[in-house]
């Protein structure tokens, strides 16, 4: 599945459709709710630091999603990520993506690659 992503109203639809594909493809809601999170995470970001436009590809690899961001303006990552506080406007999301994750690749040409192991 490949989307662009201009604004939140096409960052929604392309969320959606994501969900759909992988509820299609038999995951559970609690997979497909990982998924969205990490997907309106990373895609809200390229939208907030990245751009005006960006990105998103995913696809079903055995027992994990994997999901590819891009933005058409390169922006770099915190070196370190740490979880925000409980009240802070925000700083939680980058957190919870690694959180969920089971690992992310950064490079400047192909984004943030990151993939979510599905559980059974």
């Amino acid at each position: 599945m490949d989307m662009n992503v201009k604004d939140y109203a096409t960052l929604q639809t392309a969320v959606e459709k994501l969900c759909e594909m992988l509820t299609a493809q038999g995951l559970t809601q609690e997979n497909v709710f990982d998924c969205k999170l990490v997907a309106y995470e990373l895609l809200g970001n390229v939208l907030k630091h990245g751009g005006e436009t960006g990105a998103l590809r995913a696809e079903l690899k055995e027992s994990f999603v994997e999901m590819r961001v891009v933005s058409d303006k390169v922006f770099d990552l915190p070196k370190q990520i740490t979880c925000s506080g409980l009240l802070a406007e925000s700083g939680r999301g980058l957190f919870l993506v690694n959180t969920i994750c089971e690992g992310q690749i950064h490079s400047d040409e192909s984004g943030i690659t990151v993939k979510i192991r599905i559980k059974k």
